[in-house]
């Protein structure tokens, strides 16, 4: 083989060489984002939990909530049937007093 071929040769491997350097280059900086990337998805993972289970106690409280509104409404409806009645009871009794009044 010639001489020139073998530098001919040389200098295409050495470009070779060059350009994997450059991949490794990349790869190792590929590999740390990756490294980055998935600490930040387990982070992710580890607040998302949290939000579930936050969300599922929040669930819990407004369920309790409805139930003592649906409470709540139960007996102010009652207390006004009460209230109507008294009400009611009141303007029969000022009518029997007036009545008695007027005929004394």
């Amino acid at each position: 083989m010639s001489e020139q071929k073998l530098d001919l040769i040389l200098g295409e491997i050495g470009k070779i060489e060059n350009e994997l350097s450059s991949i490794n280059k990349r790869l190792d900086s590929h590999e740390d984002l990756i490294t980055q990337l998935i600490g930040v998805v387990k982070a992710t993972n580890e607040m998302i939990t949290v939000i579930q289970t936050d969300v599922s106690v929040l669930k819990k409280d407004v369920s309790v909530l409805k139930d003592d509104v649906t409470e709540s409404k139960s007996g102010q409806n009652r207390q006004d049937r009460i209230l109507e009645t008294l009400a009611l009871h009141s303007l029969e009794q000022e009518a029997i007093i007036r009545e008695l009044k007027r005929i004394k």
